[in-house]
């Protein structure tokens, strides 16, 4: 009897903890991100394939900000097509609507949570710092948002154990921070 209560008390602390950390869902979000990945490398014509993607995580899972930022970001990739210019900053207003969202969304959890290794609060960040640097400062004003970002991930005390590949992109934000001054 003493086995039974232990086991059933074990599962529902762990059913607790698991209802109120957000999970990365593994394999969804890897074919998202790969998509996104391919859009935003220069195939526009994934663009579309990597905003229904991610809109599709943000509305099942809409308590995981990294969803929400890869949303304005490949919202951000629209823009970049978009032939009008009132269509481009149409979608780039969505994009940091998205954005901003997620980045109000960010608890300390989101610091522990990892998806590839990398705390979802630094992701969330920087993808959140290359679209605000990204976009025309002229227009926008987020380059300094886009760089205080960059600070916070570097400052960070995860960011020395991230994995290369993500310390690297910091590095490419860093750089295309300093190149658009």
């Amino acid at each position: 009897m003493p086995r039974i209560v232990i086991a059933l008390a074990v599962l529902l602390a762990s059913g607790i903890a698991a209802a109120q950390a957000p999970a990365v869902s593994p394999a969804p979000f890897a074919d998202a991100f790969k998509t996104f990945q391919q859009a935003q490398g220069g195939d526009s014509s994934r663009i579309e394939a990597a905003i229904a993607a991610f809109d599709t995580l943000a509305r099942a899972e809409p308590q995981q900000p990294l969803y929400t930022a890869y949303l304005g970001s490949a919202l951000g990739l629209r823009a970049r097509e978009a032939r009008m210019p009132l269509d481009r900053l149409k979608h780039s207003e969505q994009g940091l609507d998205h954005v901003d969202r997620a980045l109000a969304a960010l608890k300390p959890e989101h610091d522990k949570l990892l998806v590839r290794g990398v705390p979802v609060g630094l992701e969330t960040r920087l993808v959140a710092a290359n679209l605000f640097i990204g976009l025309p400062d002229e227009i926008f004003h987020r380059r300094t948002s886009g760089r205080k970002l960059i600070e916070e991930i570097v400052k960070h005390p995860a960011y020395g154990a991230a994995p290369e590949g993500f310390r690297q992109a910091v590095q490419r934000a860093v750089d295309a921070a300093g190149a658009a001054k």
